[in-house]
């Protein structure tokens, strides 16, 4: 038992000390290499976000609560509905994906105010 309690301690003591070797500051210099890197790919694009990659990944990962569609630029009620459904059981967010992802042109869904983005809005009736 007591071999075992030591050999152990041995094990967790050499693989803090194999972590710490390194020093602290070089993860930091790595992500920081890493970030510099995505910096520049991200000038050699014109500085033009991908709006179309961003507002599917915000889809794929917080869809259910709107995410996306606070991206494009709607009115507070649309996320509330998405949150309260998740998404309309998940059917409005891949529904939105697959739009986001095969339209040619995004502009119809930006500043969309309606829940079913990709509908027509209705024509302004006006009383005879």
């Amino acid at each position: 038992m007591r071999s075992w309690s030591v050999g152990v301690l041995l094990f967790l003591v050499g693989t803090s000390a194999n972590a710490s070797s390194s020093g602290p500051l070089v993860k930091d210099t790595l992500d920081l290499a890493r970030f510099e890197l995505m910096v520049e790919r991200a000038d050699s694009l014109g500085g033009k976000e991908p709006e179309r990659l961003v507002a599917a990944g915000l889809a794929v990962l917080v869809g259910p609560f709107g995410a996306h569609r606070l991206y494009f630029g709607t009115k507070a009620k649309v996320p509330i509905i998405y949150g309260v459904t998740l998404g309309g059981f998940g059917v409005l967010v891949l529904i939105d994906l697959g739009h986001i992802l095969f339209t040619k042109d995004l502009t119809p869904y930006r500043n969309n105010d309606q829940v079913f983005m990709w509908a027509k809005p209705r024509p302004v009736v006006t009383p005879p």
